[in-house]
């Protein structure tokens, strides 16, 4: 094209690209973006996501020289762009990373893909964070119309399960060593039973705790009535939640948000009730909060599910 005096632009440009990049050839695309600065044709966004995908073979620092390259020349990063960087760092194991890149993209307005968010709960799950990865699946599923996957949910699942089997045997083995487990024994089992929604084994371990003779603490209550919220059927969780209050343990913002949160979804009128005690508390209801009662608030006429 040059020898007969013919301007490669963008376009042309960028197919080059796409195809050094399918290649996972990083020197070779930016060998193209010289070229492109050479000829008086400005990279787009889309050049530097070729060169993402081109470095997704390459050290990490090469994904970090290309933001940075990206900053430097005004193009600011879009959905695709973090889609991009959050796969090369899922492929890491990074998840305290991935999990920053999402709070940026949500300071900067920004929602992450369906498959990019299904990549990071899968990472959370087999990285043994069940209460991690449910949590992410079910902030998504909140704010946007489509759906997390089977495939996604079931390793969510499994990981739950896994925790809470290696968790109860533990549990079980006091008996052979002539000991007896504390409160925070109990919490523990408690917040697997959550992860895995097991109410039934949550129900058992409250039953060994009286027992026993150990009394619930106030994170016993909070995680009690967490998992009471983890069923179709929630009304336990009010009970809890009043026991809670007449042995002198002030529910935390997290009870009240959890409860808010489930009432509003199956449209619950009393969510208004937890609203108001949670003011009465001196908390302040999240943005999160705030928008998913803005956006699924039941009619006055709702009652208990």
């Amino acid at each position: 094209m040059k020898r007969e005096r013919v301007k490669p632009d963008l376009v042309i440009y960028n197919s080059l690209l796409a195809c050094v990049a399918e290649e996972g050839l990083p020197l070779e695309a930016w060998a193209v973006v010289d070229d492109m600065l050479a000829m008086g044709v400005p990279p787009d966004r889309q050049s530097y996501h070729h060169i993402l995908h081109a470095s997704r073979w390459s050290p990490l620092e090469a994904t970090w020289e290309t933001l940075e390259r990206m900053s430097q020349e005004g193009v600011p990063p879009n959905e695709q762009t973090y889609a991009l960087v959050i796969k090369r760092i899922v492929s890491t194991e990074g998840i305290e990373l991935a999990l920053q890149l999402m709070h940026e993209m949500a300071d900067r307005g920004l929602t992450p893909d369906l498959t990019t968010t299904q990549e990071v709960v899968k990472l959370a799950a087999n990285l043994h964070f069940p209460r991690l990865a449910i949590d992410i699946a079910q902030n998504f599923e909140t704010y946007s119309i489509r759906r997390i996957d089977g495939e996604t949910w079931l390793s969510c699942l499994i990981s739950s399960a896994e925790l809470l089997y290696r968790a109860m045997g533990a549990y079980k083995a006091f008996r052979d060593y002539a000991s007896k487990p504390d409160i925070e024994t109990f919490n523990h089992l408690l917040q697997g039973c959550i992860n895995a929604n097991h109410r039934e084994l949550g129900n058992k371990l409250l039953l060994d705790m009286k027992q026993a003779g150990v009394r619930p603490n106030a994170l016993t209550y909070e995680r009690v009535i967490l998992l009471c919220l983890t069923q179709a059927t929630y009304e336990d969780a009010f009970f809890y939640l009043e026991e809670m209050k007449a042995q002198k343990f002030v529910p935390p913002l997290r009870v009240y948000e959890a409860i808010i949160r489930t009432c509003v979804t199956a449209g619950d009128s009393r969510y208004a009730l937890a609203l108001t005690e949670l003011g009465q508390c001196g908390y302040t209801p999240s943005k999160d909060l705030r928008r998913h009662v803005a956006t699924h608030k039941p009619s006055s006429q709702g009652g208990s599910p």
